[in-house]
Formats: structure tokens, C-alpha cells, sequence
């Protein structure tokens, strides 16, 4: 049987990450991250042309945790709250009993890759490359 875990998630920093470091002395870096989440606003159809319809952003996006290690945590340390990112990694679940006998879990993505991504002006592509007869 074929084993496939991959995760690919875009949204925006929650918190600036937390830096630690690994028994190895490698570097370990977490953070939330909000994913994005828009809505058309009631009454509005979504369109199927150029136009896009008004979006309301949630604030209340879906938190997911964030874990990078070792060379991508070192590179990627100075990530700040608000900051656009795609990211690519597998899903990782823990389980543990707390002192009190509850059974908790946590699911987090392990982070491959990282990249900012870079917000588009919307009128950036419309007068360039344009020639006069």
C-alpha cells in the first residue's frame, strides 16, 4: 500500500515564531498559522468572469501549528506576524497523557518548505507592456 502525506497551506503568521533548539543542536521553529478564509458577502453572487466579487476576510481563520527544523528554521527565523506564506509539509500527529490521566493530542505540519508570498499591486500589469500605434 502506497503511504502519501503531503500538506500544502497558504495563509499569514498568526505570532512570530518561537525559537528552540534540538538535544542535536539543531534549530526548531513554531508559529500558527491563520489560514486564509474568504466569503462573499451576503447577497453577492459569485461572478465567473474577470471580476471578482467583494471579499470579507475573516479574522477568525483556522489556527494551524507550524514546525520547521533545522537548516528552513535557521533561514526562515525572522518570519513576522502578518506575513503571507505558502507551505509545504506533512501532517504530524502526537498523543500524550497529561498528570491528570486526560489523553491529549496535537496535530501540526512539519514544514519541507516555506515561501513568502508576495502581495500583488492590482493595477501593477494594466499600463505595462502596452505600445502605441
Amino acid at each position: 500500500m502506497i503511504s502519501f502525506n503531503r500538506v500544502i497551506l497558504t495563509g499569514r503568521v498568526a505570532t512570530p515564531p518561537r525559537c528552540s533548539y534540538r538535544p542535536d543542536g539543531s534549530p526548531v521553529i513554531q508559529f500558527p498559522l491563520e489560514l486564509d478564509e474568504t466569503k462573499n458577502l451576503p447577497g453577492q453572487e459569485p461572478t465567473h468572469g474577470h471580476k471578482r466579487p467583494a471579499l470579507n476576510r475573516k479574522g477568525s481563520g483556522s489556527l494551524i501549528d507550524i514546525v520547521a527544523i533545522g537548516k528552513l528554521a535557521e533561514f526562515r527565523v525572522d518570519l513576522q506576524s502578518g506575513e503571507h506564506l505558502l507551505v509545504i509539509g506533512r501532517l504530524n500527529q502526537q498523543s500524550w497523557r497529561t498528570p491528570e490521566g486526560k489523553n491529549r493530542t496535537r496535530t501540526e505540519v512539519i514544514a519541507t518548505d516555506l515561501r513568502t508570498i508576495q502581495e500583488a499591486a492590482s493595477d501593477s500589469c494594466s499600463s505595462k507592456g502596452k505600445m502605441d500605434p
